[in-house]
């Protein structure tokens, strides 16, 4: 999937359109640090992800091959906050987890290599640290689907659906609301309980099958990426290691003749113990640091395992004022921003005012302007809902805060 994900990512132009066109990048809180290291570097850093992708998957030189999978991928994505999706980030962990644990003592070119290495038993919570993940996956996008739009108005899976009407078979019942309402619910209800039925041994095989289904139906439906893949593979952690074993007895497999178990180094399991914490932290910061409308402000929004509830379209005007003379402009933002960039920027607050004083350095120095004042207009209409007023208009951006505290600025949304 890794080395799927490369090609998949090259074939889209990616390469171009996140990394080349654009000359200013959107930075994450506490990321700020992370720069663009050139055209050139970009072309590397997808050769080494693409050899790294080969040696994991035969798990040639592993160590070396998934330690850099995990810095290139995650340099990529921490490089421009627009490119912010749930499974970069999920993919990113998964990395991690693998890269500290021994996921090349057994079938791979690394154990035909050296014997010595070749073992058939872990540690139980090496593999329920990925049951865990997986488990969190689910669960805060089901408690995120709790709410008004996503139980009663269907949205933003209604938009999307009578967008499918031409889909084979089914499509012509994407017109009626009662489809995209039973639609909801059964993603709703999926997310809730998949990860106790895939924990029973009864009902193992039958959630499996309908995480197969379920995640091949949204992946043809809907535009998420590589969400679905990534999903139906994780959720294999599942099922008893002997199931895993005859699957790759058939494929032609042979178990290792050491028989030896892996040391467990204690500090590894406090780095674990760390993570869950911090997992469990993110998707609820929400409740500790915001009082607003979190689908409107986006505060606390992302590494929250927020999960298909948006449908946003907004439309940000800049302009740039000049204090000390009567001198202003209105900003082109494709002078600055891709095109993808500036869909993003227009319906995220964060965004707004990182261009919004990214604007007031460059104008400082093209027109010799000591302070200059950078206001903005923004209008967002989400999940269907006619467009309202974002932010506050009057703000000069050069001048507004920027911490992770709650965000003044930001107009409260209207409800209609």
């Amino acid at each position: 999937m890794v080395g799927y994900g490369c090609l998949w990512s090259i074939s889209k132009g990616d390469i171009e359109t996140r990394y080349l066109e654009p000359s200013f990048f959107f930075k994450y809180d506490g990321f700020k640090w992370v720069d663009f290291i050139g055209a050139e570097g970009i072309y590397i850093l997808y050769g080494i992800w693409f050899f790294s992708a080969l040696g994991i998957f035969f798990g040639a030189f592993y160590r070396m091959a998934i330690w850099s999978f995990f810095f290139v991928f995650t340099y990529l994505h921490l490089l421009d906050a627009t490119n912010y999706i749930n499974h970069y980030y999920a993919i990113s962990i998964f990395a991690f987890f693998l890269a500290c644990l021994p996921a090349q003592v057994a079938y791979s070119v690394d154990a035909w290599r050296k014997p010595a290495i070749q073992q058939l038993q872990i540690p139980a919570w090496q593999m329920a640290i990925f049951k865990a993940q997986v488990a969190i996956i689910y669960l805060f996008a089901a408690v995120a689907k709790m709410n008004a739009d996503w139980m009663f108005g269907a949205m933003p899976l209604k938009i999307w659906l009578l967008q499918s009407q031409d889909f084979p078979i089914i499509g012509s019942l994407f017109q009626y609301h009662i489809t995209a309402v039973l639609m909801s619910w059964v993603g709703l209800l999926f997310d809730l309980t998949i990860v106790v039925w895939l924990s029973l041994a009864k009902t193992r095989k039958w959630a499996y099958l309908t995480v197969v289904l379920f995640h091949t139906m949204t992946g043809l439906l809907f535009n998420i990426g590589l969400f679905p893949i990534l999903m139906i593979f994780s959720t294999c952690v599942f099922f008893e290691p002997k199931t895993h074993q005859k699957i790759l007895e058939k494929l032609g497999g042979k178990w290792a003749k050491t028989r030896t178990k892996t040391k467990d180094a204690p500090y590894l399991r406090y780095l674990f113990i760390a993570h869950f914490a911090l997992q469990l932290f993110l998707p609820l910061r929400h409740h500790f640091l915001y009082d607003n409308n979190i689908l409107w402000t986006e505060e606390g929004y992302r590494f929250s395992w927020r999960v298909m509830l948006l449908e946003k379209e907004g439309m940000a005007t800049f302009y740039v004022e000049d204090p000390d003379s009567e001198r202003h402009w209105v900003v082109s933002n494709l002078e600055f921003l891709s095109p993808f960039q500036e869909k993003r920027m227009s319906i995220r607050p964060d965004h707004i005012l990182q261009f919004a004083q990214h604007l007031g350095v460059i104008y400082a120095r093209r027109y010799d302007i000591k302070e200059p004042i950078v206001r903005a207009e923004v209008y967002v209409a989400m999940n269907g809902r006619v467009s309202q007023p974002l932010i506050d208009s009057t703000v000069n951006f050069v001048k507004a805060s920027g911490s992770i505290g709650q965000r003044t600025w930001i107009l409260p949304y209207r409800e209609e």
